[in-house]
């Protein structure tokens, strides 16, 4: 089963294109189909930036990561040339089938009509307040968030605390140009076997990461003590959570695993540990 659902997902090249980032990007992701229940154990579930300059495989890595849940085409907001109407309307429909994610792709503009700070609150499931036509009503995220740019946002300590980082830099070799070219022929028909491989283990993967974040976040604590926030922490101990969890539904190898585990503890040592 394990092996029947790497072949149809096409790890093996997924891997040599985008290494241990990209196998933390994809835990993630199995997270955040599951992070309104996650929210309600843990009280929070991180945002991801996907960061990288031109070329660097953003919009490739995201493609692929809509595919796992059968969607053939991203489904990309771009925050800053937005109505404040028209983010809540994307921010409120999360949580519904095929539509768990919220990727907003920023692009900056020299006078934006949105503030990064409208997102801190739907860390924890915030509250998201709709203009109706009786008045206002307000609806809780039920969703995941992740942010797509070529810079760093501009935005708040507190803001900043809840996102984990993924930086993708531009590493081309003939090995990763194959793979490449095959995960192009992909389709969201054979992909998607991954999102019904996560509704069908959802107990089992869920249990697993409860289980296990606590710890990792205990230990990231424990190294580094009052140099690493509670938050910060927490947000490096559920994302090695959840690489424990895709690795028990893809079977990683040992290598593949524990080299993920030590990409999440590099983003937390480079992010957030103070010196």
């Amino acid at each position: 089963m394990q092996n029947e659902l790497k072949l149809a997902i096409q790890f093996d090249d997924f891997y040599t294109v985008f290494g241990t980032k990209g196998v933390v990007a994809m835990a993630w992701w199995l997270g955040a189909l599951h992070a309104d229940r996650i929210r309600a154990e843990h009280h929070s579930f991180p945002f991801l930036h996907i960061e990288g300059e031109a070329g660097a495989g953003k919009t490739f890595l995201m493609g692929y990561l809509w595919k796992l849940v059968g969607e053939e085409s991203p489904r990309v907001h771009t925050p800053e040339y937005s109505t404040q109407a028209g983010r809540s309307r994307w921010l409120a429909a999360a949580g519904t089938i095929g539509k768990t994610v919220v990727v907003l792709e920023s692009v900056p503009t020299e006078n934006p009509a949105f503030d990064w700070e409208e997102l801190r609150d739907l860390y924890s499931g915030g509250v998201i307040r709709r203009a109706q036509a009786q008045g206002t009503e307000d609806a809780y995220f039920h969703g995941a968030l992740t942010i797509v740019s070529s810079q760093p946002i501009q935005c708040s300590e507190a803001l900043e605390s809840r996102i984990a980082h993924i930086h993708l830099g531009i590493t081309h070799t003939t090995e990763s140009l194959k793979s490449a070219s095959a995960l192009n022929q992909l389709t969201a028909q054979q992909a998607g076997a991954f999102g019904h491989a996560v509704a069908q283990r959802e107990d089992q993967l869920v249990s697993t990461f409860n289980k296990l974040a606590p710890a990792y976040t205990a230990s990231l604590l424990d190294e580094h003590g009052h140099q690493l926030s509670v938050r910060a922490a927490k947000n490096g101990g559920q994302l090695m959570a959840l690489v424990d969890a895709l690795s028990l539904l893809l079977n990683l190898t040992s290598e593949q695993r524990l080299n993920s585990l030590s990409a999440v503890r590099h983003v937390v040592e480079t992010d957030f540990v103070q010196f």
